[in-house]
């Protein structure tokens, strides 16, 4: 019944907005970002007004390639926000339809990522930026609610929150939104990237929570590793990521490593793709829960094949990962989301392609490779 009385109230509020010519808002957090800027520009050509936040909006460095996006005069706003910064993103929120969240703490060179803080949300101790971010996550919610304007809620989540571990770290037999990644396992393995895992899945888990406490509609997106173009000033860590096997880079391919014994396998998908799937939850009528956002899912050992089938020599790093692989496939399923409509327009070939091309733009890598 709540879910009809907030349609039919939607549609009153849609209705006169057309009738008034009044365009559609929508807010996108963290919007210099990877993820945000293809977002904002996706958004500005759909015809949308933009709320865009960041931290530092005064900085032409990190927001000059969203001003000098077409529309942007006319339909772009930057707004300064912060998550650590309680009520940073009312001004932001006003007024707005739908709200596009990706804010996320990213700092885990913390000098002492134990440290344990008291955290007035729920009564419970927690890493210090972990709670940071989910306290983050739920005030932004509740500045949404005190707007009284918005409509939707897309909550930008992570595959990492849906490892398909058990916790006693066995494989389920699939990867789908059932499935929730391990708290408490990941906290006793500690594997190098185990605050990023804890992180996004406790704030989805609590976005979910405030939409079910307090009657905001949010919808949740586990988004694989993205690939495909970039237009930010600085090259995205997940194409890096993405095109390890011809780099080699040791850090990054122990962070692929990571990825596979958290999720089973390596699963990806194309930045167009994850804007339009964003877009499509925002204003599909009946999204409703969490959905997963991955095209493709590959092997270490498959990621290796395909880049030299693709005639790039793969680098003896990235082949010494091949030859200590656990066996082992967990299969990614984004029914959900297509059996709501939406199809996949970008496959392996475009993410690892565009990513190339992208990478020798920002001369990241030579153009021979």
């Amino acid at each position: 019944m709540r879910l009809e009385i907030f349609h039919a109230k939607e549609l009153l509020r849609y209705l006169d907005k057309k009738m008034s010519g009044e365009r559609e808002r929508v807010c996108v957090t963290a919007a210099t970002g990877f993820i945000g800027s293809c977002l904002v520009k996706n958004l500005l050509e759909k015809g949308f007004t933009v709320h865009a936040t960041c931290r530092d909006p005064e900085n032409p460095a990190k927001t000059g390639h969203l001003l000098s996006l077409p529309g942007a005069k006319e339909r772009l706003h930057l707004f300064k926000a912060d998550l650590s910064h309680q009520g940073s993103f009312d001004s932001a929120i006003e007024g707005c339809d739908f709200l596009i969240n990706l804010a996320t703490s990213m700092e885990f060179d913390s000098n002492d990522p134990e440290c344990l803080v008291f955290s007035l949300f729920d009564g419970t101790y927690q890493t210090g930026f972990i709670r940071s971010t989910i306290d983050g996550t739920v005030d932004i919610l509740r500045a949404c609610k005190k707007a009284k304007t918005v409509r939707r809620v897309i909550h930008t989540s992570s595959i990492t929150a849906a490892s398909p571990l058990d916790e006693n770290g066995n494989f389920k037999e699939c990867l789908d939104e059932s499935c929730w990644t391990p708290v408490d396992y990941i906290r006793a393995k500690k594997p190098k990237y185990w605050m990023y895992y804890v992180t996004k899945t406790l704030a989805e888990q609590a976005a979910l929570q405030c939409s079910a406490d307090d009657e905001i509609e949010v919808v949740t997106v586990c988004v694989a590793l993205v690939g495909g173009p970039s237009f930010t000033p600085t090259f995205p860590s997940s194409i890096s990521q993405i095109l390890t096997p011809i780099t080699g880079n040791r850090e990054l391919c122990e962070t692929v490593n990571e990825l596979q014994s958290l999720t089973g396998s390596i699963p990806m998908v194309h930045i167009e793709d994850v804007c339009h799937t964003h877009i499509f939850l925002m204003q599909h009528p009946f999204a409703v829960g969490r959905y997963l956002c991955c095209s493709d899912a590959l092997t270490i050992a498959d990621m290796a094949d395909f880049f030299s089938k693709r005639h790039q020599p793969v680098h003896i790093a990235f082949k010494n990962m091949v030859k200590d692989e656990v066996k082992g496939f967990v299969p990614v399923s984004s029914k959900k989301l297509t059996e709501l409509g939406f199809s996949y327009k970008y496959g392996m070939e475009e993410i690892v392609d565009h990513g190339i091309q992208c990478a020798k733009k920002m001369r990241v890598l030579s153009q021979e490779c």
